[in-house]
């Protein structure tokens, strides 16, 4: 029995320093996980998605609105200038066209009836009445000069005088009359009333012109000869003046179009490098640089984008030109910064006790927290200008650890 208690108050003796020990040892030294500081590239992208588009390009507006009654061209047709791609017909032109000829046709007739000179049968009837009234007004003034004479002679009674005299009056009067008749006759209209005719008519037969040109584009032509990448309209459907009808592509050149989010438009460079990659091909790769950095903003789906150009390089043997084609839709991925010999920790390393950049190092024995400056900085790693050098072993969860 005494054996017994020996035994097992040494047991306990025993577990208690073994405890002590366990103890004391994981308070000094914490559970660090740890990764050298290496030399290597690190890079700062932008990844983001783009379409494919031909350098040289035009662009097909609708000229007027109205309805694609017919599109005599497909997506892929070779083309060339002046070639019909479609026709359009526009209700409210033809209308409008319409009714400007019957107005021109309208005044036209009564600018003829202004500016002619007066029937030949009014002048002429007007004529004989005027000869006839100063027929008769000569043999009453041979009247009145007989009866004047014998009144004289005290032959005559003066009633018979006055009574002549008051029909010659009334003669002269009615021969003024038809005088006056045929002057207004020959000049019915002034020259104001003329001009006035001259520039309606004028007025009127512009607008009609004008609205014949606007049916005239009624049909819409190429532009320039080349490939018909892109038809946004199809048959029946109703067009609005402006609206982007087609595009034509000279083949040989291609860019990338890349829609770059606001946030990250700052880091964007003219002849930074980009990599193009493409789903239907996932084992190829295409480069270019950027030649044209964004220069508005504007929305797209439920994001702010910027549109930044970007070349391709098509000097492969032309593998680009043959497997991008116009409007594909690719992923990119743009290099804002590089350094190719950098000494790089993990991006966890790296914590900021009192505002103040830091890692931790450790070797094994006793764990140093020092001081760094940061140079370019990435989803996962961190480049450190001064603090560390390679190989050091640095901290990868100095928070967890402490």
């Amino acid at each position: 029995m005494r054996k017994f208690r020996i035994m097992l108050v040494a047991v306990v003796i025993l577990l208690g320093v073994v405890a002590v020990v366990f103890l004391t040892r994981d308070r000094k030294t914490p559970a660090y996980l740890t990764t050298p500081a290496v030399r290597q590239e690190i890079r700062m992208t932008v990844s983001t998605n783009g379409v494919i588009e031909p350098v040289e390009r035009s662009e097909v507006y609708a000229p007027i609105d109205g309805r694609v009654t017919r599109i005599s061209a497909q997506e892929g047709d070779g083309i060339s200038a002046g070639q019909l791609l479609m026709e359009l017909e526009s209700d409210q032109v033809r209308t409008a066209l319409s009714e400007a000829n019957a107005a021109l046709l309208e005044a036209r007739r009564q600018e003829q009836s202004v500016l002619s000179d007066p029937p030949g049968e009014e002048v002429a009837a007007i004529d004989a009445t005027i000869d006839e009234a100063a027929l008769q007004l000569a043999e009453i003034d041979k009247d009145l000069a007989a009866e004047e004479s014998l009144l004289a002679q005290g032959a005559v009674a003066r009633v018979s005088v006055d009574n002549l005299r008051k029909q010659r009056e009334l003669l002269q009067l009615q021969l003024d009359g038809h005088r006056r008749r045929r002057q207004e006759l020959l000049a019915r209209h002034s020259p104001e009333e003329k001009q006035l005719e001259r520039d309606r008519v004028r007025q009127l037969a512009e607008q009609a012109h004008f609205l014949e040109q606007q049916r005239r584009l009624e049909t819409v032509a190429a532009p320039k000869s080349g490939v018909l990448y892109s038809l946004d309209v199809k048959p029946g459907a109703y067009v609005t003046r402006g609206q982007l009808l087609a595009q034509v592509n000279q083949p040989g050149k291609i860019r990338l179009r890349a829609y770059v989010d606001e946030p990250d438009l700052g880091r964007v460079a003219k002849g930074q490098p980009v990599v193009v990659t493409w789903d239907g091909l996932p084992d190829r790769r295409w480069t270019g640089v950027v030649e044209r950095p964004a220069e508005q903003v504007v929305s797209m789906n439920n994001r702010t984008v910027g549109h930044v150009i970007c070349s391709i390089d098509t000097q492969d043997g032309g593998d680009a030109l043959r497997e991008l084609i116009p409007n594909l839709n690719v992923k990119v991925e743009i290099t804002t910064m590089r350094k190719a010999d950098a000494v790089v920790v993990p991006r966890s390393a790296v914590f900021s006790p009192d505002g103040k950049q830091s890692v931790t190092l450790f070797d094994g024995k006793a764990a140093v927290t020092r001081q760094v400056v940061t140079g370019i900085v990435t989803a996962e790693d961190v480049e450190v200008l001064e603090g560390v050098k390679e190989g050091d072993p640095v901290v990868t969860n100095p928070l967890d650890a402490n």
